[in-house]
């Protein structure tokens, strides 16, 4: 297995350098700290597998990810310290093969890039369908963290309070909270929406 990392982590760059050295399987690795050179190491290293952070140095590693996609028939696999459905959501959707979770054990690791590489498998988190928010549900979700009352809510989106009241109940089947609050608070920690202060 060939690997490329991104990452501009230099200590998570250097120790899976280091650690990679002990699995035969990586044939061979490669550790890029910032984004100017990858598509010429795209282009001469070749690799099976890029293992790329999101958040990078003046890039998004998501749209990044989406361009080496169009690019390049290799395997993308984010490897990110923000464990967001949302952005696993942005990751599936663009084509990448897993996320991962940067506490993961390397042992755990090395197994699930084999299982990506060698049998095509896709690696994601087991509850990301849970969370499937629909664009309605976010927007109602946006006003509620907004602090605007449903029946304002009902008028600016031209629906019965009562539909609503239901998207409120459906977010909280799928968020499993009980309260506006306690939904907004996990809507929040999950990345569905941002509460601008």
């Amino acid at each position: 297995m060939r690997i490329l990392l991104i990452d501009d982590h230099q200590l998570i760059g250097k120790s899976l350098e280091l650690t990679f050295k002990n699995f035969p399987e990586i044939s061979a690795f490669k550790y890029l700290a910032n984004t100017a050179d990858i598509f010429h190491t795209l282009d001469t290293f070749k690799p099976a597998l890029v293992l790329m952070d999101i958040h990078l140095k003046g890039e998004n590693g998501l749209d990044l990810g989406k361009r080496i996609l169009q690019l390049y028939s290799v395997k993308l696999v984010f490897l990110s310290g923000f464990n967001l459905i949302e952005y696993q959501n942005i990751a599936m959707k663009l084509g990448a093969h897993g996320f991962l979770n940067k506490d993961i054990a390397v042992d755990e690791l090395v197994a699930n890039l084999k299982k990506v590489v060698y049998e095509d498998k896709l690696i994601f988190p087991t509850n990301i369908e849970s969370h499937k928010i629909t664009d309605r549900e976010k927007e109602i979700l946006q006003y509620l963290a907004q602090g605007v009352k449903q029946t304002a809510i009902a008028t600016e989106l031209s629906i019965s309070e009562r539909t609503v009241r239901n998207h409120i109940y459906a977010i909280n089947e799928k968020l499993k909270t009980n309260s506006v609050v306690s939904t907004i608070v996990k809507a929040v920690e999950l990345g569905i929406i941002e509460v601008k202060f």
